[in-house]
């Protein structure tokens, strides 16, 4: 069972409130109604969105020297912390369609032969990542998250270690990210944001992303939560492959229109199994 599934009941009007639904060239499957394609809308956001904070976590690491240890651990801890502090509907929804993605994935590649072209890197295919995340949200509060940890299958004692490591994680992300916090009067950075032409067709993708202000939001966030000098900048491009990265030599953090696409497609498959 997917952990969306348990966030059903308030998971829609965070979709009404958060993903616009476009009017998207591409004909969906026959069997994916409205209903469906909103789901489908809100969870390449929330992939999009978690994706941009994992390469900003890389970003404060690569770029502004924020020393931490565990490099694809550590910055899913950050955007962990950014998403669970402060708690919002949108954060928590972003992190079980984080989580989602990951057990969809491995679900897929379970069966899949290795090497096979087109299926993402370990930025997508690691489930001790998406473990980490569950570890993350129940160690940030047991008791919201409890239907988590119980379809997780966490004893009393692992969620008890969860939230002593959340703890430490979060102490030690505060800690180093104190020398780049915005203080009250600040004036806030000003970080670009692109959403370059599509060039392999993934005109849907795009509009999903631009429509519900994706890079602006996460943009947004890092700008009024930190002093980043020299501010960097975030592309929505077309990669020809399916991930995300940070370039330091560009100080720019890139998402890749492939790995919306991938995600996408997920979600379709598992609604279409329903």
């Amino acid at each position: 069972m997917l952990l969306r599934s348990l966030f059903l009941a308030f998971a829609l009007p965070i979709a009404a409130a958060r993903a616009a639904t476009p009017a998207i060239q591409a004909e969906p499957p026959q069997e994916i109604n409205d209903a469906h394609l909103a789901e489908v809308v809100d969870f390449v956001v929330g992939n999009a969105v978690y994706a941009l904070y994992h390469q900003a976590g890389h970003m404060m690491m690569q770029r502004y020297g924020v020393q931490q240890d565990g490099g694809e651990q550590a910055a899913d801890d950050f955007a962990a912390v950014i998403l669970l502090e402060p708690r919002t509907g949108a954060g928590d929804q972003t992190l079980v369609d984080a989580v989602d993605s990951w057990m969809l994935s491995s679900h897929v590649t379970a069966s899949a032969q290795p090497d096979v072209a087109g299926l993402p890197d370990r930025h997508s295919l690691d489930a001790e990542r998406a473990n980490g995340i569950v570890c993350d949200m129940v160690g940030a509060d047991s008791k919201d998250f409890a239907d988590v940890a119980d379809a997780a299958s966490l004893t009393p004692a692992a969620r008890a270690e969860c939230a002593a490591t959340y703890q430490r994680k979060r102490a030690l992300w505060a800690e180093g990210l104190k020398p780049l916090a915005r203080s009250a009067g600040q004036p806030q950075s000003t970080i670009a944001v692109f959403y370059d032409e599509p060039a392999g067709g993934e005109i849907a993708e795009r509009t999903i992303l631009q429509d519900n202000r994706v890079l602006e939001e996460v943009a947004t966030r890092l700008a009024h939560d930190f002093s980043l000098s020299p501010a960097p900048t975030i592309r929505a491009k077309s990669c020809g492959t399916v991930t995300s990265s940070y370039d330091p030599a560009l100080n720019e953090i890139v998402l890749c229109y492939e790995l919306s696409s991938y995600h996408a497609e997920l979600i379709v498959r598992d609604i279409a199994g329903r």
